[in-house]
């Protein structure tokens, strides 16, 4: 099994929405006061798979909106 299979599906590794959501429950257990360092160390390698996925999705759009405003560029050229 995949690092990152170890926690998700690919459901949620494949949806930004879900991963963001994901990695916000994980922020609310952080915010215990009285979290151990193992809980902590678990909640960090949970987290990596989904910042990664949520990285991965925000490029990907970033380069569909790159693409989209240099083909409206070329076609307001002509």
């Amino acid at each position: 099994m995949s690092e990152s299979g170890k926690y998700y599906s690919d459901e949620i590794l494949g949806s930004y929405d879900k991963s963001f959501a994901e990695l916000e429950k994980i922020e609310q257990e952080l915010e215990n006061p009285e979290i151990s360092v193992d809980k902590l160390s678990e909640l960090a390698d949970r987290s990596l798979p989904l910042i990664r996925s949520c990285k991965s999705k925000l490029l990907e759009a970033q380069e569909n909106v790159d693409r989209i405003l240099k083909e409206a560029e070329g076609v307001n050229q002509k």
